[in-house]
């Protein structure tokens, strides 16, 4: 390819359209909030409207161009880094709620809405989404379906894939398919599971690698009329291992919008920063807190009910926590994920990863490991706790001017304990390249569908280990 031949006949034939190539403008593109190293990209596109995004995938496809989509930038696994050149797509522009149907109950807004613009919008209708990522107002939709986000909502829905009643996506030929009820252009987006298998499913998660998603359909749901935080400090991960699984299996994750757990280090950390002479002998081993949201007297009777819950499996209330950290973190909104790292060192490694409840104890114990390894990193975990399982983020907060090469092979072996500590990858991206292509008979068939949808491998090379 002659990246300026390419470039002038963009420019000539999509005059509309902002196309940047000059390595300065580029340098924004080429990367994202992780710790995978950047690419390098030939060309960056804002395209305005689906037809944009249809015109420059068919032009890529046709000189065989690598093809990256980007969002916020804010995700953490090196899905946007452009690592083959090519064309990064900036779908910012593409930032229009296109519909918020209150009958249906159901807002479709393209992949560039930004979710604090998206929330204020239904705000005023009493009305929100199911999830919001940790990486707040900075991310966008098309972004977090792509690399399917976690957050506030998980508890209640699980994750941003179960709150997608369906899709449009550009394929590697230009070919815009509708998923889910939409399929029938009579019928338009209301519903997921019909006609025949799902196909939303394939492109959440999936990094762009098998097509670009130009609009989001999600499901809305009541703002809720109350909100309380709660936290319960237990003796060990064990022992709260045990009670997670036993608050989901009664289902009392209904009126929690978000909950967490955090292991010892971390609280010793957070409250010896409220309280310097704290005697942390006497502090929990590991905290679940809950940010609490729904009728008032439902959410008085939950509480009480993971209070009681958490007596039975020896946990206490842990108001001290609760007041030093996690109330201010969920009625300020900071969304403590888009800037991890930042207040300790310049920048954080996140490897974000699903286990079952009763796997937390060796996910606690990998850290510790790790810790062990090299005294040179500050390590930290937490788990995002959801309607079922947990999700795991490790992270190793680092020096990138200093330490940015020797950190990259402790990530990857930090992957490979948690892979053999039963951790599945998530927010796969190019971080867990390595693991993904492990699984034999699943990156098979991965690999499979890569081929029949994108034939000549444009869409996001080296996402999820593919191309």
């Amino acid at each position: 390819m002659s990246e300026p031949t390419l470039d002038a006949d963009l420019r000539a034939d999509f005059s509309g359209l902002t196309v940047y190539s000059d390595q300065v403008d580029l340098l924004s593109y080429r990367r994202d909030c992780s710790v995978v190293k950047p690419g390098c990209a030939d060309l960056a596109i804002q395209p305005r409207s689906v037809e944009d995004v249809q015109a420059v995938v068919r032009r890529a496809s046709h000189e065989a161009t690598p093809l990256y989509a980007r969002g916020g930038g804010s995700m953490y696994a090196g899905g946007v880094n452009p690592h083959a050149g090519g064309i990064v797509l900036d779908m910012t522009q593409m930032n229009r709620i296109l519909e918020i149907d209150l009958k249906r109950g159901i807002a479709v807004v393209e992949p560039g809405v930004r979710f604090g613009a998206l929330l204020e919008a239904l705000a005023p209708h009493g009305m929100t989404i199911g999830i919001v990522p940790l990486t707040g107002p900075t991310a966008t939709l098309g972004g977090a379906v792509s690399a399917h986000a976690l957050g506030t909502g998980s508890p209640r829905h699980q994750s941003m894939g179960d709150c997608v009643a369906g899709l449009e996506v550009v394929l590697s030929d230009g070919t815009l398919l509708r998923t889910g009820s939409a399929a029938c252009s009579e019928a338009g987006f209301f519903q997921r599971y019909c006609i025949g298998p799902d196909l939303t499913g394939l492109f959440v998660g999936a990094d762009t690698s098998l097509g670009i998603i130009t609009a989001v359909a999600l499901w809305l749901y009541p703002l809720p009329a109350e909100r309380e935080t709660l936290c319960i400090g237990f003796r060990d991960p064990r022992s709260a291992a045990d009670y997670i699984c036993a608050l989901q299996n009664a289902e009392l994750t209904r009126n929690v919008w978000y909950a967490a757990g955090y292991e010892a280090g971390t609280i010793q950390g957070r409250i010896q920063a409220a309280d310097p002479g704290v005697d942390v002998a006497c502090l929990p081993g590991f905290c679940a807190a809950f940010d609490l949201g729904g009728e008032a007297a439902a959410v008085k009777a939950d509480r009480a009910a993971l209070i009681a819950l958490g007596q039975q499996h020896g946990g206490t209330e842990f108001a001290a926590f609760d007041e030093a950290y996690f109330r201010r973190l969920r009625y300020d909104e900071s969304y403590w994920y888009s800037y991890a790292g930042y207040f300790t060192r310049s920048r954080c490694a996140i490897l974000m990863s699903s286990l079952p409840g009763d796997r937390l104890p060796a996910f606690i114990e990998t850290t510790a490991e790790l810790r062990a390894l090299d005294a040179s990193y500050l390590w930290g975990a937490a788990v995002v706790i959801c309607r079922r399982g947990l999700h795991g983020g490790l992270l190793v907060f680092y020096d990138e001017r200093t330490q940015w090469d020797a950190v990259q092979p402790l990530v990857e072996e930090a992957a490979r304990r948690l892979v053999a500590a039963g951790c599945v990858p998530y927010k796969s991206g190019k971080q867990w390249a390595e693991q993904v292509q492990g699984f034999s008979a699943y990156s098979t068939v991965l690999r499979r569908l890569k081929q029949a949808l994108d034939p000549a491998g444009i869409l996001a090379p080296g996402n999820l280990g593919l191309g």
